[in-house]
């Protein structure tokens, strides 16, 4: 039997090591941000989502075990080959991990309430209103709307799926870490997803009760304040603003942003994509993802209010693995299919307000 001490792949630089040019260290050895004030700790972040966009960024605890893992990679995929356990053993390391950074870093996780389900409960979501309209999704990016006349809703299930193979001439050949680039293609066929499919979900409550705005020029306090009032003029608290890697500069260039503005200053939450507060909004971004992971489009937000009111989704205990072979891709080689059941509903269209800035 092999150890799977948790798997997760790219290529990491520690954030405490980071410079912008010959400036000082981005973060200092408290793991807090070097900055001087609000504004100031705003422009460091942006600096640090520029320097995410070309590398990852990991926090040294990250980093220091992520490198112990390594060491063990070769063989637990060489033992994958040789051993049906091992096989197995390995795909649900991936899956482990693959839930577990849906949670970090997904925002679909952040946006919905979550529903435990566990064998012989269907979906049965309570909501605050009733006579809304419903948006929820038949399967992976696929959604449709509905009047909603009680505050009961029983949103259909749905599979989630990805499937990754390690071909024999791959381990022959390759001189890079394979496991590595198997779980970013892992990651963009779950968490990725489940991220679109939320995303697909706001963007079909467009013009139901909310109207799409679109912004010219730069993002600033009244337009966001303009923004927020379309979520709460329905008596729903706007929660959270999800924004763009580009709105961050807007908000970073102007200063009247200075006395609304309370940014993260501690770089393990900024990694999770949380930026901070403004007008008692959480913040949210996917810049510090991989960019084939990356959901918005430029200049893109949404307003949302809180789980109570917006919605949810449904979890029956993580991601499965099933171990694939020759058998199922016809080539030599090793691999999983990973699956997870869940669904999800936006329960009121009124709970989301999306705008661009052009």
């Amino acid at each position: 039997m092999i150890k799977t001490p948790g798997l997760n792949f790219r290529t990491p630089v520690v954030a405490t090591d980071l410079r912008y040019g010959r400036e000082t260290r981005l973060i200092g050895a408290g793991g807090e941000v070097n900055a001087s004030d609000k504004m100031d700790l705003a422009r460091q972040i942006a600096k640090l989502m520029e320097m995410a966009s070309a590398q990852e960024v990991v926090t040294e605890d990250e980093y220091t075990r992520r490198a112990e893992v390594a060491k063990t990679h070769t063989d637990m995929i060489l033992a994958a080959f040789q051993s049906p356990e091992a096989h197995k053993e390995v795909g649900a390391a991936i899956a482990d991990d693959l839930y577990v950074s849906a949670n970090r870093e997904g925002f679909m996780r952040r946006m919905l309430g979550r529903l435990d389900l566990s064998q012989g409960n269907i979906p049965r979501v309570k909501m605050r209103m009733k006579n809304t309209v419903a948006t929820a999704a038949g399967g992976p990016v696929q959604v449709r709307s509905q009047i909603a006349r009680d505050n009961t809703y029983y949103p259909p299930e749905f599979y989630i799926q990805s499937r990754i193979f390690v071909e024999e001439r791959e381990i022959q050949q390759s001189i890079s870490d394979v496991l590595q680039e198997k779980f970013v293609e892992a990651q963009e066929g779950i968490m990725v997803v489940e991220d679109r499919t939320w995303y697909a979900m706001a963007t079909a409550t467009v013009g139901i009760d909310n109207e799409f705005t679109t912004i010219v020029g730069t993002m600033n306090p009244t337009a966001l304040g303009a923004l927020k009032t379309k979520v709460t003029q329905w008596n729903i608290p706007a929660d959270k603003w999800l924004i763009a890697t580009d709105i961050w500069t807007d908000i970073v260039g102007d200063t009247q942003f200075a006395g609304i503005i309370d940014p993260v200053s501690k770089h393990e939450l900024l990694l999770t994509g949380q930026l901070g507060t403004i007008l008692g909004m959480t913040v949210l971004t996917d810049a510090f993802r991989h960019p084939q992971h990356k959901v918005l489009n430029r200049g893109e937000m949404f307003i949302v209010g809180d789980e109570i009111n917006h919605g949810i989704y449904t979890d029956r205990g993580g991601v499965t693995s099933v171990p694939t072979d020759v058998s199922h891709e016809m080539v030599p080689g090793r691999g999983w299919a990973l699956a997870e059941l869940m669904s999800m509903v936006i329960a009121n269209s009124r709970s989301v307000a999306k705008a661009r800035r052009v």
